[in-house]
């Protein structure tokens, strides 16, 4: 009996040593904050003190506010905000922290507000931006920052200015 009880605690013991150190050693935790109304605000994962790995911010309501990935720090991946009613809000892909490629955002009603191609957070190419019945409303192409053209549309979908 006497043998049992030390191979339990042996046993006990090295768990106990597990769940105190190994975070320590590189293993992620998640952390939350809150609300003062004590409802879920935030939640994500840091790994040594570094955020890495999903990260969610919520309404006081509960709705989803936005989403990300971090990886040593900074968003990476696929971002998404939403607007209270759980309606996608906006999407768009970060690389080390900065919003590259194709951005999207929305009208509440789900329809698409404005399409943007960031380069090093800046936009490039074209910036459509469309009435919330889907017809177009502007037209700019840029290049280097600066506005090489620009179109302009009435709720009809009749151009009206262009430059």
């Amino acid at each position: 009996m006497e043998n049992i009880k030390k191979v339990l605690f042996g046993k006990a013991l090295t768990v106990l040593l597990i769940i105190l150190f190994v975070p320590s050693i590189g293993f992620s935790e998640t952390w939350k904050t809150y609300y003062e109304s004590g409802k879920l605000k935030r939640e994500g994962t840091f790994k040594k003190d570094i955020q890495e790995g999903p990260d969610k911010t919520y309404y006081e309501s509960g709705a989803l506010q936005k989403e990300g990935i971090y990886k040593k720090g900074k968003l990476e991946g696929p971002g998404k905000t939403y607007y209270e009613s759980g309606a996608l809000q906006s999407e768009a892909t970060f690389k080390n922290g900065i919003p590259e490629g194709p951005v999207k955002i929305y009208y509440e009603s789900g329809k698409l507000k404005i399409e943007i191609t960031l380069k090093k957070s800046n936009q490039e190419g074209s910036v459509k931006k469309y009435y919330e019945s889907g017809k177009l409303k502007t037209v700019r192409i840029r290049k280097d920052g600066n506005i090489i053209s620009k179109k302009e549309y009435d709720k009809q979908g009749k151009l009206i200015k262009e430059k």
